[in-house]
């Protein structure tokens, strides 16, 4: 073999050795916190049949790896519970039958500190994996009420709009709702922008129009994996946003080094003897 040909191959192959791979995709663990009063039957029903869809957008590129779980707030007992833990679409669409519509209180700013495991002595705990962005759906047709103290506290004190946004900026969390009517809308909104959020409007998702329904899915999706994106994009440092690299071992590295050595001083020999 031409010694000059394969002195060239090694270096060549040492570079790829050394090169970075392929970022990985962007881990998503997304709650969605899901208002369990009357009104909400239809969203409910559209949601446990539409996560697929929503899920398949969202996931579908191959730069989001996302997980579902599920809080339920709001029904006969208002306090927020858990009605999965992180799963994929298939799972969350069959846990999500487990959503009630008897409720009448709808303390949405606990739900989502409960969504976030900030209660104090909570015992029910999402698995957020460490590396993942935090994203918080709410959806509901009402503004937070009934935010009380014996329905979960911070810090011994009732969960409050400050004490909420408090939250979601030390878990670096990214917060949406899904919403309808302006006193709704007025509870949720500076805390969904001041959170890289945006409000959608509910009652696009509250028909029976399987159309309307497919479509602002669509949207949501698509505007929920450009926002993880653009997370990255705003926070580099992130741990959900760390490049991934292909490093070859140190036992690798010192063999490439030595054959590029010893070919080195291969080469230097018959130069001189010639």
């Amino acid at each position: 073999m031409n010694l000059k040909k394969l002195f060239s191959g090694l270096l060549l192959g040492a570079s790829i050795a050394l090169s970075p791979a392929h970022a990985a995709p962007i881990l998503s663990d997304i709650v969605f916190v899901v208002d369990e009063s009357g009104s909400m039957g239809n969203v409910q029903t559209n949601l446990r049949n539409n996560i697929g869809l929503f899920a398949s957008i969202l996931t579908g590129t191959g730069q989001v790896n996302a997980q579902y779980g599920l809080v339920g707030y709001g029904s006969a007992s208002p306090a927020p519970r858990m009605i999965t833990d992180f799963t994929d679409a298939t799972n969350f669409s069959t846990a999500a039958q487990g959503l009630l519509t008897n409720g009448g209180s709808e303390p949405g700013y606990t739900a989502t500190a409960f969504a976030l495991n900030a209660l104090d002595g909570q015992t029910d705990l999402f698995s957020f994996r460490g590396n993942a962005v935090k994203n918080i759906i709410i959806l509901t047709d009402e503004p937070s009420n009934g935010d009380f103290v014996s329905r979960g506290a911070v810090g011994g004190q009732a969960v409050s709009e400050t004490i909420l946004d408090g939250l979601l900026t030390n878990n670096n969390a990214l917060y949406n709702g899904v919403l309808r009517r302006s006193s709704t809308i007025n509870s949720y909104q500076q805390l969904i922008t001041d959170h890289g959020g945006t409000v959608f409007d509910l009652n696009l998702f509250n028909t029976n129009d399987q159309n309307v329904v497919q479509q602002f899915v669509t949207d949501f999706a698509n505007k929920k994996l450009q926002e993880t994106l653009d997370f990255c994009q705003l926070n580099p440092t992130d741990p959900a946003c760390q490049p991934s690299a292909s490093v070859p071992e140190p036992s690798s590295l010192a063999l490439i080094g030595l054959g590029l050595l010893g070919l080195g001083l291969r080469a230097r020999r018959k130069a001189i003897t010639a």
